[in-house]
């Protein structure tokens, strides 16, 4: 945690350096499923959430690394029993996009943008219920692809996002469960220099 802390403020000490230009402080939802159904369990999503933000280097191609504190819900139903479990996974999310203002620039106050990069989330805490699993049964660190675009009006910015999970979500899974989903964001853009 002290890492993650130390590595946000270095990227706002950029941002009010000069080499940034956008802090995007934001919050949003995610629904996110697996990609197959672990063992004999049905899977649905639940709608969660996200809390960060992150600083945009650039003008007309640009880099941003974020950092969100994320809860991602999801339901899986034993068909054979009808039990429901719900589990919420807490997560510090870092993103590393690349994108382009297809539309305006960094400095203008309408654009429309595209994006693509990966995000590692860091597994803090789990939540499953009457399950009988654990931390210790999730892998600790979650890799995903991330395709996505956004809308920016005045100070006020939408980013849409896509996530297909790279690396299995439990520990020793035999059906390599990964998580996908569609995430929204939604903030203040603060521009610097």
């Amino acid at each position: 945690m002290k890492k993650i802390v130390i590595t946000f403020t270095f990227m706002i000490f950029f941002a009010i350096s000069g080499i940034s230009q956008i802090i995007k402080p934001g919050i949003g939802f995610n629904y996110t499923s697996f990609n197959n159904d672990p063992l004999s369990y049905e899977k649905t999503g639940r709608l969660g959430f996200q809390l960060g933000g992150s600083v945009a280097f650039g003008e007309t191609i640009y880099f941003e690394p974020g950092i969100y504190w994320v809860r991602n819900n999801y339901e899986l139903k034993d068909v054979d029993l009808n039990v429901d479990f719900k589990n919420d996974i807490s997560s510090i999310r870092i993103p590393l996009f690349v994108g382009i203002n297809v539309v305006g620039d960094a400095a203008e106050e309408r654009n429309f943008h595209i994006f693509a990069g990966p995000a590692i989330s860091f597994v803090t805490d789990v939540n499953t219920g009457d399950t009988g699993l654990t931390t210790d049964d999730f892998n600790k660190f979650l890799w995903g692809a991330n395709l996505g675009a956004g809308l920016s009006l005045w100070k006020m910015y939408v980013d849409v996002g896509y996530e297909w999970g790279l690396n299995d979500l439990f520990k020793d899974d035999p059906n390599n469960t990964k998580t996908k989903g569609l995430w929204v964001n939604v903030g203040f853009r603060l521009t610097f220099l």
